[in-house]
């Protein structure tokens, strides 16, 4: 009985947070291009604090590693602002 009421609200889940955008002088824009542009300032604006500390050096290859800090800051930044 439980399993049939949840296969029936299942695609309820995917229909609630789809349509999330941000309008920008008349245009509208995914939010999702919103945080991937806002990490990639978050990765390229700790770069030189990574240099700074030393750490740099140590993080390599480094279009993976800044790549991915860039994803994790624009995942933060969905989870934080529009969840």
């Amino acid at each position: 009985m439980r399993f049939s009421r949840l296969i029936r609200s299942f695609p309820a889940f995917f229909i609630f947070g789809c349509n999330s955008v941000i309008s920008v002088a008349g245009a509208e824009f995914p939010v999702w291009i919103l945080c991937l542009f806002t990490g990639i300032l978050v990765s390229l604006s700790l770069r030189p604090v990574f240099v700074a500390a030393g750490i740099d050096e140590w993080m390599t290859p480094r279009l993976l590693t800044y790549s991915c800090l860039a994803l994790a800051s624009a995942f933060l930044c969905w989870l934080l602002v529009w969840r």
